[in-house]
């Protein structure tokens, strides 16, 4: 049975949830919804390092809050966007955001040197959807030696990956020539206007742009995320968040997951949100990006140790930390939140496997 047909098998057990899950009312102006009414709403800030809101399963930040799941759960939520990871993790060692939503590669570093001890508590998305583009002049990737390759900035997601993908598909990431640009939407805006010659986009910047003459995909999603099979990207706090703000973060995992439940089955409240955070993509265009997303949905938060163990395997074996002590998965998870979450709300099977009972 595919992944959209294992959704659709679970429809009853999720419509069993749909009181649970569905999105709050919005705050009034008067501030008094039911929610606020019956206590302060706690407050937690979130850094992501995209901006604006990707259309894809990590858009669940946003619409948790748009639609009312944080403020159900008794949150304030507070997204600050910045333009990559490393300007997140600048914001996490000052306590200007709580969690960040920001490359597993970075927490394992993090925690691995000792320079900022954190711990993924759950994660949006359970694969990336990145292809790596060119121009159409560009007939492989072996013709990329020597040319310019738009990254976000030196330490960046795309950075970290795009030369991992290149490394894997033979051509070796110092044979080109890097440029800092910006946002996924700058990147792509400076290849069409041939100021560069490829870049990585996510799926979801592609079909902005994918009609236009003079670009083309050069290593599609599949080959992109076959060449690099990693936990992506995960939900991270300092381990001084998780003891100072447990019950926020509880409340946070919870209503991910709720959005994450509701809009895998909701294609139309998808659309209709990602029409208000992304108008510049067509609404045809955001329906066929739903359909693409199959199982990868946080229905169950993300958070299988074992897949994060083989990625954490993965980059050691490769040589990503050079000489730092290798630590396990469970040494950079936490999987107290989702697990409680889910002791209450009931796993829905056959996607997004926690990979461990749940009593």
């Amino acid at each position: 049975m595919g992944a959209r047909g294992r959704l659709g098998a679970v429809a009853v057990i999720l419509g069993l949830l749909a009181v649970a899950c569905a999105p709050a009312a919005p705050l009034q102006p008067s501030g008094t919804s039911p929610a606020a009414t019956a206590e302060p709403l706690m407050k937690l800030k979130v850094g992501v390092a995209v901006t604006p809101a990707p259309a894809l399963p990590e858009s669940v930040l946003w619409l948790a809050r748009d639609l009312g799941f944080y403020q159900k759960e008794g949150l304030d939520v507070e997204i600050t966007e910045v333009d990559a990871t490393p300007s997140v993790i600048t914001a996490m060692r000052t306590g200007d955001v709580d969690v960040g939503d920001i490359n597993s590669e970075d927490v394992i570093r993090l925690d691995a040197s000792k320079d900022l001890e954190m711990k993924t508590i759950n994660s949006a998305s359970g694969r990336n959807f990145f292809m790596l583009v060119a121009n159409s002049r560009i007939g492989s990737l072996a013709e990329l030696a020597g040319k310019s390759f738009a990254i976000a900035r030196v330490g960046s997601q795309d950075d970290a990956l795009s030369s991992k993908v290149l490394a894997a598909n033979g051509l070796p990431a110092d044979e080109v020539n890097y440029v800092a640009i910006g946002t996924p939407g700058v990147r792509a805006q400076a290849l069409l206007g041939g100021q560069v010659d490829a870049t990585t986009v996510s799926l979801g910047t592609w079909v902005t742009i994918q009609h236009q003459p003079n670009v083309k995909v050069l290593v599609g999603v599949d080959d992109y995320y076959n060449s690099l099979p990693l936990v992506n990207k995960g939900n991270a706090v300092t381990t001084r968040v998780l003891a100072e703000k447990p019950e926020a973060l509880r409340r946070f995992t919870a209503a991910l997951i709720k959005t994450s439940r509701y809009l895998a089955e909701n294609k139309a409240a998808w659309v209709d949100g990602l029409r208000t955070l992304r108008p510049d993509i067509a609404p045809s265009d955001l329906d066929y990006l739903w359909d693409q997303f199959g199982a990868s949905w946080a229905v169950n938060g993300q958070l299988n140790v074992s897949a994060y163990q083989t990625s954490t395997d993965f980059l050691y074996e490769t040589g990503t930390f050079g000489d730092l002590p290798k630590i396990g998965a469970a040494d950079w998870t936490d999987t107290e939140f989702v697990d409680g979450v889910l002791k209450d709300l009931g796993v829905v099977p056959n996607v997004d496997d926690p990979g461990r009972p749940i009593a």
